[in-house]
């Protein structure tokens, strides 16, 4: 009997594979996420870090479970969501560990800790491992990685031409004088510089207020410094270029990410199909060949008794 195959592994296997065992995980991790957002409020009771404490024991556990069940050592690390728990068990353990350990840490140190423990709260993202569909959402981005990454590159590609574009057309050298807008902090030019013009960019394709940014430089006169007015772009300038950036980047860039993620989403689907149709044709098989094998060989029973003709 091979070491992974005794009782106890066998056991750990069924509890780990059980509905039962999966939903009250699946719970627990729902209660520690509720437990934390109540610690936010003052004066929470006491008894909730007592609560923390044995959910993370029995997260603990879990994964003691999930070691003793396994098929492989290699299957288990090969299984990223295994690798993921532990990651999440460790956050967990680290802060209370070193506070048990060293109870007189300082204020800075204190604060390390205490955003340790907060990111505790990512452990509702292992809700994901208990529900099939989500598991096929997190393989759906995963597999549309490499797409997306092309079309990013595509987006700042464009998104670069457009700043050019824009600091070169409308970069304003007096725009505190504009007859629009005065300039303070939280409104300076748009298209001062390169970085605040990919800002600008991206905030016309959230749809914040674009339109403004339009109106703003429409009729525009600039004073230089020698104390002379001239006009800034003309109108249709202004237009075309806000229009244009509003169609390629909000409604075909992002159209092709939303292509990208919904191809990968049915190939993620296909896969799965032929998965379980393979599996069910191989069970299926199987079956029938258990039955070819019952019906070669008779019970002695029902054998027919031939006899040999007398010479």
């Amino acid at each position: 009997m091979s070491d992974l195959n005794k009782p106890i592994n066998i056991k750990a296997r069924k509890i780990i594979r059980s509905t039962w065992f999966n939903m009250t995980i699946l719970g627990l991790i729902v209660l520690n996420g509720i437990l934390i957002g109540v610690q936010t409020y003052p004066n929470y009771p006491k008894s909730i870090e007592i609560m923390q404490l044995c959910i993370l024991f029995v997260f603990a556990v879990e994964l003691g479970l999930r070691w003793q069940g396994r098929t492989s050592t290699k299957e288990y690390f090969a299984d990223s969501w295994n690798i993921f728990d532990i990651f999440i068990l460790a956050i967990g353990i680290i802060p209370e560990i070193t506070g048990l350990l060293f109870p007189d840490m300082n204020s800075s140190q204190n604060d390390v800790f205490a955003t340790l423990r907060v990111l505790r709260i990512v452990q509702l993202t292992r809700s994901i491992r208990a529900i099939e569909e989500l598991r096929v959402l997190i393989g759906v981005l995963i597999r549309s990685i490499k797409s997306l990454s092309y079309i990013a590159v595509l987006f700042l590609l464009i998104m670069y031409i457009y700043a050019i574009m824009g600091v070169t057309l409308f970069k304003n050298q007096e725009y505190d004088q504009s007859e629009h807008l005065q300039l303070t902090v939280s409104n300076p030019d748009p298209y001062g510089d390169i970085w605040e013009a990919f800002f600008t960019l991206f905030r016309i394709l959230t749809g914040e207020d674009w339109t403004d940014l339009r109106y703003n430089l429409l009729d525009n006169k600039y004073t230089t410094s020698g104390g002379d007015t001239v006009p800034g772009k003309s109108n249709f300038v202004v237009t075309a270029y806000h229009v244009s950036w509003m169609v390629i980047a909000a409604y075909l860039l992002v159209n092709l990410v939303v292509g990208a993620i919904v191809n990968n989403f049915q190939l993620v689907l296909d896969a799965k199909r032929e998965e379980e149709e393979q599996f069910k044709r191989l069970k299926e098989g199987k079956g029938k060949k258990d039955d070819d094998d019952n019906n070669d060989e008779e019970p002695p029973a029902k054998r027919k008794i031939t006899k040999r003709p007398k010479v």
